[in-house]
């Protein structure tokens, strides 16, 4: 192969795994995890969700999320960078209840997430009784990020820099003992709904700077997490954001390549970007 084109599939792969906070050098996160479980995914349900049909939102997001971690299984064993990857059964609601014990917020900007902090001996058990070595915890939960927001109509050129609510995934990779070798931070990819858009056409046909956000209708979220893939050929009947959300995780969880970023303050790794945003309003 051409030295151009070996150098263009290692850029490419590198992008692909750069995504996640490895809380141990990777060699030993290899040792550590063999087998990997993967629970229901989960919804926090006293997190961040200023949408004014909060109790319908966690409804929809409750009912999307049954029977996708089959999914994220399948695409996890497809990577073969573990010895097995497997279910790990049980109620969700159950399961969070059981296994969270309390959460912070972390970072700024578009990589403000929350993480959470677990049952030492609740991961012992699921993990004894799965047959495995660490437990994939993905929690869907609401948070409030200051990003800038496109108007994706009219012109790239303009935008509006303010808090909004999103959901996203907070994943992370458990230990028994509840120990955290590996979380995906606040990184890109894991927003999955956008609670509130910005109204450029209100501005503009009113003349006016102010910009307001609005909220995403139940109706309309509800077709986001159902939209699939519009290629003629694609039989996936997986939703492209679940999907989007999966990619990301996946290539995340194969250590590999992740070994050449630097080292984070946790003595984790990370990709060598500083993702740096400005606050305020335009």
């Amino acid at each position: 192969m051409p030295r151009i084109l070996m150098l263009l599939l290692l850029a490419v792969i590198i992008a692909g795994c750069s995504t996640g906070q490895y809380k141990v050098p990777v060699d030993e996160y290899r040792q550590q995890v063999k087998t990997l479980g993967v629970l229901p995914l989960l919804v926090d349900e006293q997190s961040t969700l200023l949408h004014p049909d909060r109790e319908a939102v966690l409804e929809l997001l409750v009912r999307h999320n049954v029977g996708k971690d089959t999914w994220l299984i399948e695409a996890l064993r497809d990577q073969k960078a573990y010895f097995d990857v497997r279910e790990v059964p049980g109620a969700p609601q159950a399961l969070f209840q059981q296994l969270v014990t309390g959460s912070s917020i972390q970072g700024d900007g578009e990589e403000r997430y929350r993480r959470y902090v677990f049952n030492g001996a609740v991961a012992t058990e699921l993990a004894r009784r799965s047959s495995v070595d660490g437990l994939l915890v993905v929690i869907l939960n609401g948070i409030v990020r200051n990003e800038k927001l496109w108007d994706r109509d009219r012109t790239s050129l303009n935008f509006l820099q303010t808090d909004h609510n999103v959901v996203v995934a907070s994943a992370a990779v458990v230990r028994p003992g509840g120990e955290v070798v590996w979380d995906n931070g606040g990184l890109a990819g894991s927003v999955l709904l956008d609670l509130q858009y910005p109204d450029f056409d209100e501005a503009y046909y009113q003349l006016s700077d102010q910009i307001r956000l609005r909220f995403v209708s139940l109706a309309g979220l509800d077709r986001v997490l159902s939209r699939r893939d519009s290629e003629i050929f694609v039989k996936s009947s997986l939703s492209q954001r679940y999907k989007e959300l999966f990619a990301t995780l996946t290539s995340s969880l194969t250590p590999g390549l992740t070994s050449l970023f630097r080292r984070d303050a946790d003595g984790g790794s990370r990709p060598g970007s500083d993702g740096k945003t400005g606050s305020g309003m335009k």
